[in-house]
């Protein structure tokens, strides 16, 4: 089976550079090559990130340049990685010393507090982490008043904690979960009967755990409102991981609902919405806005009549919910029209019974739009995580100038790919409308950057890719889940089969796009000639990548 590797790493290094002759003695553009600078740094916020995974560092990064704040972070060793916790105390102690350089701070408690996401579900976290986070906390506000803390924490997922002991009763514990919620609300006696034989079936020290994560979840998250409620944050974000429309993380939601809506001056201050991993990313959206004073009129566009009232997978409740959670979270506003609208947020959710021609259809649709001179920020959402329920294939197909589009985003869940998708199209069309000429360039270099980036992890990795190095690892009795010694191998491979990819589609739908700019001087006219991309396995396992797209620009001359 190690033959397979051999065979998939020659195949993709003869189609490279097949690729690359194609590239040679295909279209020549006659131009001088550009090299954009990075937007001058207008502010600066210290990101405490939820853990040291790319959407929750590299993405808040990347699109923070498009607003010109520069991100302040950790040193890379006080975080985690993958199943080692990051270092608290230390992580505490740096942010009291770094927060003066700061005009912003957005902060994850559960990284301080237990040490990252994974730690958390786990609950890592002391109760003197606990005090001790929330001490800082106020320290810093008493010291540095002048600097807005954004404060975020995460109501814990649905599902048990990974562990090898927990793996058979995880389906076990979710049905307890759920029917435990359904009980509180419904009272029905044969739930009753239903709920006691579950009990009896789970050992009581995990279902004991299992309650305590919720309850110490809930007690920290209600500190944290009493803190917002002191003015210590500037906001606060309560994020719910997956779940389900019923379940333990639900009740815990409403009680913390409901104390928001007991207090007068809270509602304005605090978000209880959808979402884990994208969180840092909003709250970078709503800082940047309220900075500019810029509220993203934003029309949303459902690709199907029934998408809006869709629950997709790992959600507790609908689409058009998460839109408009994920719209007023950013402090955007919903338009009446496209005409009214700094931007279209297009919401396609594909499923078994989504046909081609109706993909078609919507592809064009799109298409039309953005020939209009509408901005598109695409969401593109599949039921069962399957490529041919999306839209990029088809749109690709059409030959849409994907250059042209405010956003795009089908990563991992609903509230990810939402949420992003809304945080790109604001930052990105609010840079548009007060850059100066002279950061023009720079300000698209760093659009096109992410959205490559996009099109390449969120479609050509998860899509495909994904799959096909999980199958073959599977093949040779290794764990995607934990590399161990096949990091290295599975590592280049994806490498090889990424860049391939992201050159059969760089040639179809972005090379030699015009990409031009009218100003004072006159017409300025650009061309994307190159892409290439640089993978890493951040962890040590497939489910997430780190990519580092380049791209050559030329500007064609007069």
């Amino acid at each position: 089976m190690k033959r397979t590797f051999v065979y998939l790493i020659l195949i993709t290094v003869l189609t490279s550079v097949a690729v690359s002759l194609n590239l040679y003695f295909g279209t020549i553009i006659s131009g001088y090559p550009v090299y954009p600078t990075r937007l001058l740094s207008k502010s600066k916020v210290l990101l405490i990130p939820l853990d040291s995974r790319p959407p929750c560092i590299q993405y808040v990064e990347q699109l923070a340049r498009m607003a010109q704040i520069e991100i302040i972070l950790p040193p890379i060793e006080l975080l985690d990685n993958y199943n080692q916790p990051a270092q608290q105390k230390a992580l505490r102690d740096w942010l009291l010393r770094a927060i003066p350089q700061a005009d912003a701070a957005i902060i994850s408690t559960d990284m301080l507090i237990h040490g990252g996401l994974l730690a958390s579900r786990n609950v890592h976290g002391t109760s003197q982490d606990i005090e001790e986070t929330l001490n800082l906390l106020q320290r810093i506000h008493a010291e540095q008043p002048h600097i807005k803390l954004y404060g975020f924490s995460i109501i814990p997922r649905l599902l048990l904690a990974d562990s090898h002991n927990n793996g058979n009763l995880q389906k076990l514990v979710t049905k307890y979960s759920v029917l435990k919620d359904q009980v509180s609300l419904f009272e029905n006696p044969l739930d009753f009967k239903l709920l006691t034989d579950l009990e009896k079936k789970i050992p009581a020290d995990i279902r004991e755990n299992y309650l305590a994560l919720y309850q110490q979840n809930t007690q920290v998250n209600i500190k944290l409102l009493e803190l917002a409620e002191a003015g210590v944050f500037t906001g606060l974000v309560l994020g719910q991981d997956d779940g389900l429309p019923f379940g333990l993380p639900n009740v815990e939601k409403q009680r913390l609902v409901h104390y928001v809506e007991q207090k007068e001056h809270l509602a304005e201050k605090v978000s209880i919405t959808r979402g884990t991993d994208e969180v840092a990313l909003t709250i970078l959206g709503r800082h940047v806005n309220s900075l500019y004073q810029y509220n993203p009129r934003i029309y949303v566009q459902y690709s199907q009549p029934a998408v809006p009232e869709m629950v997709m997978p790992y959600m507790p409740h609908t689409i058009r919910r998460t839109v408009q959670e994920k719209i007023a979270l950013i402090g955007g506003v919903e338009a009446a029209s496209p005409q009214d609208a700094d931007f279209v947020l297009y919401v396609h959710a594909g499923s078994r019974q989504t046909s081609y021609s109706t993909l078609t259809a919507q592809a064009q649709n799109i298409t039309n739009l953005i020939e209009q001179g509408y901005k598109i920020a695409l969401v593109d959402l599949s039921e069962n995580y399957y490529a041919n329920e999306t839209l990029l294939p088809h749109l690709i197909q059409a030959n849409t100038d994907l250059t042209k589009l405010a956003a795009y985003a089908g990563w991992n869940t609903t509230s990810n790919s939402i949420g992003t998708a809304v945080t790109q199209g604001a930052l990105f069309t609010g840079a548009l409308a007060r850059i100066e000429e002279t950061n023009w360039l720079s300000l698209y270099a760093t659009q096109l950057t992410f959205l490559s980036e996009r099109f390449v992890d969120d479609w050509y990795y998860q899509k495909d890719v994904q799959s096909v190095v999980n199958t073959t690892l599977r093949d040779m009795h290794a764990d995607p889940y934990n590399l161990g010694k096949y990091h290295v191998k599975t590592s280049d491979l994806i490498d090889r089969l990424l860049n391939d990819r992201a050159q059969h589609f760089f040639r179809q739908n972005l090379a030699y796009r015009p990409i031009v700019f009218l100003s004072a001087q006159g017409r300025q006219d650009y061309r994307l000639t190159g892409l290439h991309i640089k993978t890493q396995l951040p962890w040590d396992r497939t489910f997430e990548i780190k990519l580092e797209p380049e791209l050559s620009i030329v500007q064609i001359k007069n």
